[in-house]
């Protein structure tokens, strides 16, 4: 019994502690000062420099930019122009002779039936929803990057499980060698440990590998070109799902910022279609200017102002044309938010499912690992005993360290599986939220 309490404490440790991706490299790391992104170096950097989130930030400056043009719409218009003429006559009695002419002019709509004001709306609802859409890359971009870093330590820690199977492999066949050596035990013992400890190193070879894969997927992930190396474990205890909360959790994620981009979507459609309905309606606008012209000093100077107005009463089909083209957007930008709510209470289903079953997951393969590693200690006592054969301890090894690995697996695929229920809900990861506040917090002590 103590040795069964013992191999759970070295279990726990083993989980516990800092995982290095391979020996070689962990010591090269620690003479040459790499630096290991923690996940919050990887969510700073990812959400600060990655292109998709460039990208939005600039869909967010255009919309802008497009908002500022709508607006700019019954603003004075002021133009200045000037021109010279040099003209020739072929006959002698009529010389060259040089004309100017200068002119400042002022114009402005006074109204336009609110085609203006709609097409302000439209332009600022369509903001709205470039900066909801830049919040979902935001958040999905940060849950991608948590994900990958998961992964990442996911690797490792199955990597430090085929390094520990390798080390009692290895251990195991010492002591075998010494058995056969002293007669106690069949040359055939020395061959099955030896086989044993080869298929160990072939499982360490392909964890090594996963762990290079899952590497450069997280480097991806956060909008790097170079590999990069990852701190160790810290331990995160996996939370409980309440699932009296659903509704309320369903009504968070119907307002995540992907939602709410197409609702402000709809909006600035709709708006479109009134606008394109108001094509054909009058509009009134004043308009004065001052002009100086001749070829002679002093100049002739003339002034004017009036006012006019503009009825467009018949178009063809333009007018028409554009009207249902509006209504087909608008119809769209529904139809698009309709299905949206649609896949968002799927998404929520599928992923408090997911997380229920890695918790059930991980709690059943923390039991097996407590009985797996009960029942290799039993099995190498019978056989330091001389009462089982080596096929007995080979068969109790392998189901310890699959019992190891699956609960490795099913802990990481908890982690992962709340990273995910905090991507649907349209929030951003709690390291992240936790960086921000101690930005701010540093802002406001170096202001003070």
């Amino acid at each position: 019994m103590k040795n069964y309490f013992l191999l759970t404490i070295l279990l726990t440790a083993a989980l516990l502690a800092p995982l290095r991706a391979e020996p070689e490299t962990a010591s090269s790391t620690a003479t040459t000062g790499e630096k290991h992104w923690t996940l919050e170096d990887c969510l700073k950097y990812g959400v600060a420099m990655h292109p998709q989130v460039k990208i939005a930030a600039s869909t967010v400056a255009s919309s802008k930019a497009r908002l500022l043009q709508a607006r700019s719409g019954h603003d004075p218009q002021v133009a200045m122009r000037a021109s010279w003429q040099r003209s020739k006559s072929e006959l002698p009695a009529r010389p060259s002779s040089d004309s100017t002419s200068e002119s400042l002019s002022v114009s402005k709509t006074l109204y336009d039936s609110g085609q203006r004001e709609l097409s302000e709306k439209a332009a600022r609802e369509s903001v709205a929803a470039a900066e909801a859409r830049y919040e979902s890359t935001l958040t999905d971009v940060a849950a991608s990057i948590k994900n990958a870093f998961y992964r990442a330590q996911q690797a490792q820690a199955l990597l430090q499980v085929r390094l520990e199977t390798l080390a009692g492999y290895e251990s195991h066949l010492e002591k075998v060698e010494g058995f056969v050596e002293v007669g106690s035990r069949p040359p055939f013992d020395i061959t099955r440990a030896q086989v044993d400890v080869a298929n160990a190193r072939v499982d360490l070879i392909s964890a090594r590998s996963q762990l290079k894969v899952t590497i450069a997927n997280l480097a991806r992930a956060i909008g790097l070109e170079t590999s990069i190396s990852i701190a160790g474990i810290e331990r995160i205890d996996l939370p409980n799902v309440d699932l009296t909360t659903k509704k309320q959790l369903l009504q968070e994620a119907l307002q995540r910022p992907e939602v709410r981009s197409a609702e402000f979507q709809r909006q600035a459609s709709a708006y479109g279609v009134s606008e394109a309905r108001k094509s054909l309606s009058p509009s009134l606008s004043a308009s004065a200017d001052y002009r100086w012209s001749g070829n002679v000093s002093p100049q002739d100077q003339q002034w004017g102002m009036g006012v006019s107005m503009s009825w467009p009463v018949f178009d063809g089909s333009l007018t028409r044309a554009r009207i249902d083209s509006a209504k087909s957007q608008l119809d769209n930008s529904a139809a698009t938010l309709e299905n949206l709510r649609l896949a968002v209470t799927a998404e929520l289903e599928n992923t408090l499912t997911g997380v229920s079953d890695a918790i059930e997951r991980y709690d059943a393969t923390s039991y097996l690992v407590q009985q797996a590693s009960e029942s290799l200690h039993l099995a190498e006592a019978r056989y330091y005993a001389g009462l089982s054969s080596p096929i007995e301890i080979t068969d109790a090894r392998v189901e310890f360290a699959r019992a190891r690995g699956s609960q490795v697996v099913s802990y990481f695929d908890g982690l992962i599986a709340w990273s995910e229920l905090d991507r649907v809900l349209g929030r951003l990861p709690a390291e992240l939220r936790q960086i921000e506040i101690a930005d701010e917090s540093s802002d406001g002590s170096s202001e003070q």
